[in-house]
C-alpha cells in the first residue's frame, strides 16, 4: 500500500465518511416528480433530491402551486420508500446488525417529512389538499417576529436530524434579516438578507446532500438597482443563485376556460390558467429543455391529462391531422382501435374527455403514461 493509499485511508477513517474514493461514482440525482408530465419533461423526471432549487418569477406566476404539488407527490415518495425498505429489511432470513439497527431506526423515524416554512402566512390548506398535499402531516414552521438568521438556523438544524426529506421556504423575498429588524423606519439598511442567506445557502448544500434533504427557496422578482439598463433580480445576491443545483422562472401564461380552452385576457370568468416555466440554470442533466408549461385548473389542479396530451404529440404518441388526433402505436406506426375503429378524437378538448371519461378513457391513460415516462428521462 502506497503513501497516497495511506493518507485517503486515514482521511475516511478520521471522518467517518468516504470523502476520498477511487474512480467517479454514478452522480445522478433521483428525482421528485412534478405531477405535469410536460414539467417532468423539461427535467429529465424532475426535481433533484439533495440538492437546493429556486422557484422565482412574478407573483401570481405559479410557483407556490408548484411546490404544493412537488410536496404531495415527496410525501407520497417518501412513504413508499420507507415502506418498500421495511419489507426488504424484514424479508431477509439473517439479518446481520447493521440491517437490524436500521430496521429499528426506520420504525423508530418513520417516513422522511416534508417542512414548509411559510414566512408570509398565507398558506391555503383547502389549496393544498386540492393539489394532493396530506394537511395533517406537513410540519408548518409559520415565523411570527424570528429573523432570517433565526428560521435559516431552524431550517439547518431539522435538516441535520436525518428524519426531513424535503423543505420548502415561501419565500426568501419577506424574510428581515436581524440588522433591519433592529432599526427603525426611519434609518437605512443595505443588502437585505443577502449576507444570511449566503451563509445559510453553503451550509444547506452540504447538509442537503449529506442527509439526502431537497431544498426549495421560493424567490421573488426585484429591480436590479446595479443595472445601468434597468431590468429584473431575485433576492439574497449571488451565492444563493450558485449553490442552486436548479432554478426555475415561472410567469403566468394563457387564461384557460371551463373546458381547458383559451380564453382572450379580457374574458369575464376563467377557470384555469397554464403556468409557463423556464429553466435558467440546471447541474443535473442537459440544458437542452429550456421552457415549457403546464395546465392549472383552479377547482381541480393541475390537468395532468392535458399535459399528458401536450406530452405525447411531442413523442409522436398522439398525432394530429387537421382537428383529429389520433393514439398511435410506436411499434406499427398505426392509429390504435377502440374495438374495431380507430382510437379518433376530433379536437384537443374532446380527445382529454374521452381520456377522462370514455369506458377506453383509463386503458389509454395507463399506457400513454407508461410509454412516456420511458421517454422522458431519455
Amino acid at each position: 500500500m502506497g503513501k497516497l493509499d495511506v493518507l485517503i485511508k486515514d482521511f475516511n477513517r478520521e471522518y467517518k465518511e468516504e470523502l476520498v474514493t477511487r474512480g467517479i461514482p454514478s452522480n445522478r440525482a433521483a428525482k421528485i416528480p412534478f405531477s405535469s408530465p410536460r414539467a417532468n419533461y423539461m427535467l429529465y423526471g424532475g426535481i433533484p433530491r439533495g440538492r437546493i432549487i429556486e422557484f422565482a418569477g412574478e407573483e401570481g406566476g405559479g410557483k407556490t402551486t408548484t411546490a404544493l404539488d412537488i410536496a404531495a407527490n415527496a410525501q407520497r415518495l417518501f412513504r413508499s420508500e420507507w415502506a418498500d425498505e421495511i419489507k426488504t429489511l424484514t424479508s431477509k432470513t439473517n439479518p446481520n446488525k447493521s440491517d437490524l439497527a436500521r430496521l429499528t431506526y426506520l420504525q423508530q423515524r418513520g417516513a422522511k417529512q416534508i417542512v414548509y416554512v411559510d414566512c408570509e402566512n398565507t398558506l391555503d390548506d383547502e389549496w393544498a389538499a386540492t393539489l394532493g398535499v396530506d394537511v395533517n402531516t406537513i410540519l408548518l414552521l409559520r415565523p411570527q417576529t424570528q429573523t432570517a438568521e433565526q428560521i435559516f438556523e431552524m431550517t439547518l438544524q431539522m435538516i441535520q436530524t436525518d428524519e426531513v426529506g424535503l423543505v420548502v421556504i415561501d419565500s426568501l423575498g419577506v424574510m428581515l434579516s436581524a440588522q433591519a429588524y433592529e432599526k427603525t423606519m426611519e434609518e437605512k439598511t443595505y443588502g437585505g438578507i443577502a449576507m444570511a442567506l449566503t451563509l445559510f445557502s453553503k451550509k444547506a448544500e452540504m447538509a442537503c446532500a449529506k442527509y439526502d434533504c431537497t431544498l426549495i427557496g421560493i424567490n421573488q422578482m426585484r429591480e436590479d438597482m446595479n443595472s445601468q439598463y434597468g431590468g429584473l433580480t431575485t433576492t439574497g445576491g449571488k451565492a444563493w443563485k450558485h449553490n442552486c443545483s436548479v432554478r426555475l422562472m415561472f410567469q403566468k401564461g394563457s387564461y384557460l376556460g371551463e373546458d381547458g380552452e383559451e380564453l382572450k385576457r379580457s374574458a369575464p370568468v376563467i377557470h384555469g390558467n397554464q403556468v409557463n416555466i423556464s429553466v435558467v440554470k440546471t447541474k443535473v442533466c442537459k440544458p437542452d429543455r429550456r421552457t415549457g408549461f403546464y395546465t392549472l385548473m383552479y377547482g381541480r389542479g393541475i390537468d395532468r391529462l392535458t399535459d399528458l396530451v401536450e406530452t405525447a404529440l411531442r413523442f409522436d404518441l398522439i398525432k394530429q391531422s387537421g382537428s383529429w388526433f389520433y393514439i398511435i402505436d410506436p411499434a406499427t406506426g398505426e392509429a390504435m382501435k377502440i374495438g374495431s375503429t380507430e382510437a379518433a378524437f376530433q379536437g384537443k378538448v374532446n380527445m382529454v374527455k374521452a381520456l377522462r371519461e370514455g369506458p377506453e378513457g383509463s386503458r389509454f391513460t395507463e399506457w400513454l403514461d407508461t410509454e412516456i415516462s420511458k421517454r422522458i428521462a431519455q
